[in-house]
């Protein structure tokens, strides 16, 4: 019987083991914003003056392994630093005040109060820090943002708003098959404000570039970007959904709305991430056929290194996997997997325990 109809395997208890064939190689190599520390000096500096007089759970998170600054870093390493401070102050909020949202109902419930801030609408209401950050964010992250970029912006927080406000119906809607679990990650992972940040990262403008091409090949293109960076996050981010019993996970959707078994759901994850990285190559190389845009060749190329740059930093992302421990003999933690990512060297499987996650 093949590994990939068989149970996970069980190590120490209850650790779970997954083997793992993730696509490598025919992407580009990632690499990390050369300003990474002025940008996180930055984005620090930013915080600590945005937070006072704030009283707001888990803002300390903001200034140890900053994810917002991390992953941004990861996923625009050619974008301009100074723009990219601002999205990263905008990623990190986000971070905060999505997980604000998960563990507050009555935050959730002031949906019409968040909606009105991000608009614009009147005063910011009293008697809640979260408000209070995100309207000071927002003023942060709008400067330098044309209006085209800002109403993409404003349009695709809504629905992320609008998707947290209704947590638990879009829950029941998602676990029922894994289309209908893309479907709603599409709305509740901010997908769409990626494409903002890559254009505003690059001083692009790819209007014009848009509607001259073909329609089916800008919407592939983005459309895998989606599948490869949701499968990505969700098969690295498994062991912190599987401990804590949280069902919203790609992985746990095919085990119990499609009765595979874990190595099954892991073995079809990576396949599907593999045929996400083929459409978007092929997507691409039909764009490029279509039109000489030297615009065109930094937004494929910016695409790209999101693609890579996200799978390097969910290997190496303690919010997924717990803290460092010292590997054993043959084996790496996530910090080290992230670093050694190279083609000949990807981990090739994963073991899950309560407080963290190892590599083979």
């Amino acid at each position: 019987m093949s590994r990939a109809a068989t149970s996970p395997r069980q190590r120490d208890g209850q650790a779970v083991v997954l083997d793992l064939a993730l696509p490598h190689g025919r992407l580009r190599a990632a690499w990390t914003h050369p300003e990474a520390d002025t940008i996180r000096t930055a984005h620090d500096a930013w915080f600590r003056e945005a937070l006072t007089g704030l009283r707001l759970p888990g803002a300390e998170r903001l200034f140890g392994e900053c994810e917002g600054v991390s992953l941004m870093c990861a996923v625009l390493p050619q974008a301009d630093g100074e723009r990219l401070v601002g999205i990263c102050v905008a990623a990190s909020a986000l971070f905060l005040l999505d997980d604000v949202a998960d563990d507050e109902a009555g935050e959730r419930a002031r949906a019409a109060d968040y909606l009105a801030v991000l608009r614009g609408e009147g005063p910011v209401p009293a008697g809640s820090a979260p408000l209070g950050l995100l309207a000071r964010t927002l003023t942060r992250v709008r400067e330098g943002v044309p209006d085209r970029l800002w109403a993409r912006f404003v349009a695709g927080f809504s629905e992320v708003i609008a998707a947290g406000a209704g947590k638990e119906r879009t829950a029941r809607e998602a676990l029922r098959n894994y289309d209908a679990y893309l479907a709603a990650r599409y709305a509740d992972s901010a997908f769409d404000l990626v494409g903002v940040a890559v254009e505003h990262g690059l001083g692009l403008d790819m209007t014009d570039t848009q509607k001259a091409a073909a329609p089916g090949l800008w919407t592939e293109l983005h459309r895998a970007c989606f599948v490869h960076t949701i499968l990505v996050n969700d098969l690295l981010s498994f062991r912190k959904e599987y401990f804590a019993g949280e069902p919203m996970n790609a992985l746990a959707v095919l085990r119990d709305a499609e009765g595979h078994s874990l190595q099954q759901a892991a073995d079809t994850v990576c396949a599907r991430i593999a045929a996400a990285e083929e459409n978007f190559l092929a997507a691409a190389s039909g764009l490029r056929r279509d039109a000489d845009d030297p615009a065109l060749e930094r937004y494929l190329t910016a695409w790209e290194l999101m693609l890579v740059g996200n799978l390097s930093w969910s290997l190496g992302c303690s919010r997924y996997h717990g803290a460092v421990q010292s590997p054993s003999a043959g084996s790496t933690t996530a910090a080290t997997a992230a670093m050694a990512a190279t083609p000949r060297t990807f981990p090739t499987r994963m073991t899950l325990h309560r407080d963290r996650t190892v590599f083979d």
